[in-house]
């Protein structure tokens, strides 16, 4: 397992990649170790405005909301075992929850009465509805949001955490240079030998659509970690390539695809069962750990993340 800072390594059954190290400005060793970044963004046009971030961010902030008020208070269960599959008798209520959730509610800030019974707010949390009321709706709304997101131990007690997690993913869904340029970096970190690709958060977007930009010259083990694809319905429409009929592309260069997703991560427990927007084939597993936003130890410490990367790097 190596991470890719720099040069791109020449083999590697795993490969790590820093995505805050790709969304870096380029220097000029890296201008000449990843001379295809960028190519694929040549014929971009432009960046969205800025209404349009803050209308895409604040949209993504509000199905964290509506998935966090599902989840409760973010705390761990006295049970620790696995959470049942979608196939099950047995499925929690957070899961059925989150998977039947369309996108039309997960546009809406909840008022306090929108809760489910027997569920509760994060500790602390306000009502961004009605922190809303005044002023001007958008940075209002989105302060309101990631202020009650922030009470959650998930983004750490932040009242700002939030807003920056769903800029940084707007700003990759809308910037389409640096998109490519990324995506494009990417790729190149994907040799023929490599055996495992792992994503955690918008890292696991970025991997996948790599992916789906190689042939099947590549064979890989895909492990989605909190997927950022596991979302709201905003980020999976404005997948590349784009789904088709509400099903998403099946890239060509995975042959095998493990989906973990922590039962306390409001980013990716909107549709934690990939297989509802990618079809059959995608062993899906929601976890019971205490995650906490752009915290990958606690995945790569549980045994389902093991099992993964074990199974992908002996498949």
């Amino acid at each position: 397992m190596r991470a890719v800072r720099g040069p791109v390594p020449r083999s590697g059954d795993v490969v790590v990649l820093d995505v805050a190290d790709l969304f870096a400005g380029r220097t000029e060793h890296d201008k000449t170790a990843y001379q295809g970044a960028g190519k694929a963004s040549a014929g971009a046009n432009g960046v969205a405005t800025r209404d349009e971030n803050e209308e895409l961010t604040e949209a993504l902030l509000s199905g964290w909301w509506t998935s966090a008020t599902r989840i409760g208070t973010f705390e761990g269960h006295a049970d620790r075992r696995r959470r049942p599959g979608p196939g099950s008798s047995h499925t929690s209520e957070a899961q059925n929850s989150s998977s039947s959730h369309n996108s039309a509610s997960q546009n809406s800030v909840p008022s306090q009465n929108s809760v489910p019974p027997g569920e509760t707010r994060p500790s602390g949390a306000v009502d961004p509805g009605a922190e809303a009321t005044d002023g001007p709706d958008g940075p209002v709304r989105i302060a309101a949001l990631s202020a009650a997101l922030g009470a959650s131990p998930y983004f750490r007690g932040s009242p700002d955490l939030a807003a920056a997690e769903a800029r940084a993913l707007s700003r990759y869904l809308t910037d389409l240079k640096l998109r490519h340029e990324v995506r494009d970096r990417t790729q190149a970190a994907i040799l023929p030998d490599t055996k495992v690709v792992v994503g955690h958060g918008i890292g696991a977007l970025i991997a996948y659509e790599a992916l789906c930009a190689l042939s099947d010259a590549v064979s890989v083990a895909f492990v989605s970690l909190g997927a950022a694809m596991c979302g709201p319905q905003q980020v999976f429409a404005r997948l590349e390539p784009a789904p088709r009929n509400e099903q998403g592309h099946w890239p060509a260069a995975i042959r095998r695809w493990f989906n973990v997703v922590a039962h306390s991560d409001p980013t990716a427990m909107i549709a934690p069962q990939l297989t509802e927007r990618f079809g059959p084939g995608i062993e899906d597993e929601v976890i019971e750990i205490k995650s906490s936003c752009g915290d990958l130890q606690p995945y790569l410490l549980d045994r389902a993340t093991g099992r993964a990367l074990a199974t992908g790097l002996i498949g």
